[in-house]
């Protein structure tokens, strides 16, 4: 347990900025299969592993970034290009010390449960904001499918940094449900957790797009919307699938795509099947698991 817990914005990025990223055990594996076969490696294997892995995703997003030339202008949030800017040979030898989260917390149960449904719930959100941004007919739909696998990254990393201060906002909230998450992280943290995402995406210099993408302050932006929704969807079909919450996702879908409700709900549902057949990625029990609830 942390003695001297921050209580301002500042302290936790010079908290978490300082914790190694793990990766998923699944992922370790998929990629060291892929490995076996070196020859026929394809970039696209690679990245649609990459794509189920949140903290991995955000590890090559930093690597890229403190590796980056100065003749390159432009910001790269597409993890194929990412792994095209450094070669697959150099991308194993990235990973192949790379802390594995199951067994960093092999010893916190509760910890490692959340940590893996947290990133269950992000690979959920990037599947709804693709689905959602290609019926947009969005120019890049890469941005918004990155920006919303990493809308979690920061609570993934305040778990591993500060579980206990985790355990006491969730436990809060479930105890006081009438309020919101915000104000319990704000007394606790002393910030959001939304704002320590967006201050880490500037700490470590990822592209500004992210940064523009989760800011709930540009909520007319469309495609920020499409990312707020999408993450707000597969937070809230976490507890339930018939809450008040719940149905007022289902209206804003409808309205971002200009469908009706009843198409918006067809959406997010077949969403959550197809992504439930990956579940032993994660381990734990999906968002569709429940369906048959609702």
């Amino acid at each position: 347990m942390m003695q001297n817990n921050p209580k301002n914005l500042a302290g936790w990025i010079n908290i978490i900025s300082h914790v190694e990223i793990p990766i998923l055990a699944s992922t370790k594996e998929q990629i060291t299969k892929l490995r076996s076969n070196m020859d026929c490696i394809d970039l696209r294997d690679l990245a649609y592993v990459i794509g189920h892995d949140p903290l991995l995703s955000l590890k090559m997003l930093k690597y890229q970034v403190n590796r980056r030339s100065h003749q390159q202008v432009t910001d790269i949030t597409n993890i194929e290009k990412v792994l095209l800017m450094i070669g697959i040979k150099e991308f194993f030898e990235i990973i192949r010390d790379c802390p594995i989260l199951e067994e960093e917390l092999s010893q916190n149960t509760d910890t490692l449960q959340t940590c893996l449904k947290t990133c269950a719930r992000a690979y959920y959100a990037a599947q709804l904001a693709e689905t959602m941004s290609k019926s947009r007919r969005d120019i890049d739909p890469k941005e918004i499918i990155t920006a919303a696998l990493l809308h979690e990254t920061a609570e993934i990393l305040l778990w591993l940094a500060a579980p206990e201060l985790m355990i006491k906002i969730r436990d809060s909230l479930k105890n006081n449900p009438e309020i919101r998450s915000k104000s319990i992280q704000k007394e606790i943290l002393g910030c959001t957790v939304n704002e320590l995402q967006q201050e880490l995406i500037t700490h470590w210099h990822l592209p500004k797009i992210l940064l523009h993408l989760i800011d709930e302050s540009y909520v007319n932006d469309p495609r920020v919307l499409l990312v707020l929704v999408s993450t707000s969807i597969a937070r809230h079909t976490e507890w339930s699938w018939n809450r008040e919450l719940n149905y007022i996702d289902i209206e804003k879908c409808a309205q971002i795509l200009h469908i009706s409700n009843d198409e918006a709900h067809t959406i997010i549902v077949n969403t959550a099947l197809r992504t439930a057949k990956e579940w032993k990625w994660y381990q734990v029990e999906t968002a569709a698991a429940r369906i048959i609830e609702y």
